[in-house]
This record gives structure tokens, sequence and C-alpha cells, in this order.
């Protein structure tokens, strides 16, 4: 079986500077259990993993989030692995995730990504709150933090350059500490010893906001 993502907006419509929370956190577990986003101003991250969302702020804390608390953009995937293996080598970000991808059967489609164990290291980036600014100026100053020897869960999505609009290109992912402690979205890591499932995305669910006048008036990039 392969897997399915939802998304309520794209990766566009957020990068082209539409930071209105447009559905409740409630209403995005209605679509899966396993997803990434970013609360209302594109604030901070938020990952769900088993239905729990936790988001990571501009100074590297974290909390639950709220049902009712509202994003600009979420992508909720039923994650259906194709392949799973584990990797002990110590391997950079830019060389691991090189290799991932010679595991993909096509490089034409997109793929969910969920992987679980200990990292060496792991760096994080996190929006800080009530942005108004163009999104490339809110990514170039948002802080990064880095945390040594860590477990945890990283998940997200790998997008081909035919649907960048959509969720972007290459790998989006974000992460979360075993202990709760650490999350946000992925800059760089190192390996150590993990178990890796990769799910062929194969149907989109696209949703845009129902009667939002923000949403109908904003004027995009």
């Amino acid at each position: 079986m392969n897997s399915r993502i939802f998304q309520h907006n794209t990766f566009t419509t957020l990068s082209s500077g539409f930071y209105k929370g447009t559905i409740t956190l409630k209403e995005a577990l209605e679509h899966g259990s396993v997803g990434i986003g970013t609360l209302d101003t594109a604030n901070g991250e938020v990952t769900i993993i088993n239905g729990i969302a936790y988001h990571g702020d501009s100074e590297n804390h974290v909390r639950l989030v709220e049902e009712d608390e509202t994003m600009p953009y979420v992508a909720m995937v039923e994650h259906q692995p194709i392949a799973k293996f584990t990797d002990s080598s110590v391997s950079n970000s830019e060389d691991f995730l090189s290799a991932l991808t010679k595991r993909f059967p096509t490089a034409n489609t997109a793929y969910t990504i969920v992987m679980t164990g200990q990292f060496k290291e792991v760096t994080v980036s996190s929006k800080p709150a009530n942005n108004t600014r163009p999104y490339d100026e809110i990514m170039a100053d948002q802080p990064y933090f880095t945390k040594e020897n860590i477990s945890g869960t990283m998940v997200g999505v790998w997008a081909p350059k035919h649907l960048t609009d959509l969720f972007g290109l290459g790998f989006h992912l974000h992460f979360v500490s075993d202990d709760k402690t650490f999350t946000a979205h992925v800059q760089n890591f190192i390996t150590e010893n993990l178990e890796i499932e990769i799910g062929k995305i194969t149907k989109i669910d696209q949703e845009f906001p129902d009667n939002d006048e923000n949403f109908d008036q904003h004027l995009f990039q």
C-alpha cells in the first residue's frame, strides 16, 4: 500500500507570505497522525507524531499544541512504508540523504520519510512568532540549535522538482527527541544508528481555506 498526504495550503502559500492560521490542529488530525507544519503567524515549527503535536519555538522551548490552535500550513501523512532498513553508518546529512534518494524506485513522485534512533548530532531551526516580513528574510534570521548524542524521530517528505510548489524541493524534515525537549525543522544531522522507513506518495489531498477573507485577498509574491 502506498502513502497518502493531506495538505492544508502549500509550501508556496506559506513561503509567499500567507501566515494566518486557517486550520485547527483538531481538524488536521482528522487526516492522519504524523505531520509537519507551523503555527499562526508562521510561529515556530510543529511536528506531529502519533497524534501528538509538539511546538518548537525560536528560543528552543518545546510545548504541546492545543487542539484549537491554528496553522497556516500543515502536511499530514498516512505513512505506509514500501521499504524498511537499518543504518549504523556515521554520515553527515548531505551524504546520507543523497544515498537515501538512490533507494527510491522513481525520482518522479514524493515520499514520506520516518527515521528513528540515535544521532550523533542534530541541528534544527525555528521561526520567531508574529511574522510579517517576507519569508526569505525570516529564514535568514531564524536561530539554529544543536544537540549532540540525541535519540529521537525524524519525519517528513521528499519532493521532486515538478512538485516544488506543493511541498518544496527535496527533503523537508522535522525532528522530535525521545525526551520531547528538542524539536523543530531539521537543518542538518549526523547519523549513528537508525531505523528508516520510506513510503511512496501516490495520493494527494490538497485543501485551501474555505471562505477565508484574508486568504481570498492575499497578494501572493
